[in-house]
């Protein structure tokens, strides 16, 4: 986090420690996290998905294996520390209040197919919501290049662009395990979990809001729409994400409860 913290405030160009160490240092991060999370998965018998410390360090996970994938398709580095940062107050968190694990014999996880469906449906909420970040970050670059204005915001903040494509590419990747997330529901959950229904309300908004983030990205790489076309539709998309979790998964849902 401080490596790109330096990153974001730098007073010259590119170049220096910050910049050799800060990717290098994410990967080894990244490395010794999955060997935690596989190490806490034996130990506790299934996904750390089942409890908010549970959560809270795979949401660390989650943040950071994204930012990665984004800044290596894109190369952008500016606004890491805000991810990694955030990434950081998971992980300390999860730390500081997990319990301590209770060691599960012969568990496999590939035996645990609901917290597979919920890992891979975090990892795609996650992306969705750091694609929506990036998108806002978009859209005010944007208000301050029309008003005229140059401040510190347009100073630190990577042109409009880049900001689309990081925010399309975290779209991609939301995309790709949300749809993972809906195999695994469709295929395997309903001989898993009692009163699983095609019908359920959390079902139909899941699917809703694949639909729409699969059209934004058609738009995009098909149609090729103008860039703040496509970070409007995406929001709309993380729009529906927050009613899913929300009104559809406290009122309607009736099997959303995994206890």
């Amino acid at each position: 986090m401080v490596l790109y913290g330096i990153l974001l405030f730098r007073k010259g160009g590119p170049g220096g420690s910050a910049d050799r160490f800060a990717r290098p240092a994410l990967l080894l991060a990244l490395g010794i996290h999955t060997a935690l999370i596989y190490a806490e998965t034996v130990a506790f018998g299934h996904c750390l998905v089942y409890s908010p410390f549970e959560l809270m360090t795979m949401i660390a996970f989650t943040l950071s294996l994204t930012y990665l994938i984004v800044e290596l398709v894109t190369g952008e580095k500016g606004t890491g520390v805000f991810f990694i940062g955030l990434a950081l107050i998971f992980q300390i968190l999860s730390g500081m209040f997990e319990p301590e694990p209770g060691f599960a014999a012969g568990t496999s996880l590939l035996q645990d197919v609901v917290g597979l469906h919920i890992s891979a449906a975090l990892i795609g909420y996650t992306a969705f919501t750091m694609s929506a970040v990036w998108g806002l970050l978009y859209l005010m670059q944007h208000h301050e290049i029309r008003a005229n204005r140059f401040g510190p915001l347009y100073n630190r903040l990577p042109s409009l662009g880049l900001l689309e494509r990081m925010s399309a590419t975290a779209a991609v990747v939301g995309l790709v395990f949300l749809s993972i997330a809906i195999l695994i529901a469709l295929f395997w959950m309903p001989d898993t979990v009692e009163g699983f229904s095609y019908g359920d309300p959390k079902v139909i908004a899941t699917i809703v809001i694949w639909f729409i983030y699969a059209v934004a990205l058609a738009m995009k790489y098909v149609v090729r729409v103008d860039q703040r076309r496509f970070v409007l539709l995406s929001l709309i998309g993380f729009g529906a994400i927050l009613l899913s979790m929300t009104i559809v998964n406290f009122l309607l849902s009736r099997f959303h409860d995994f206890r």
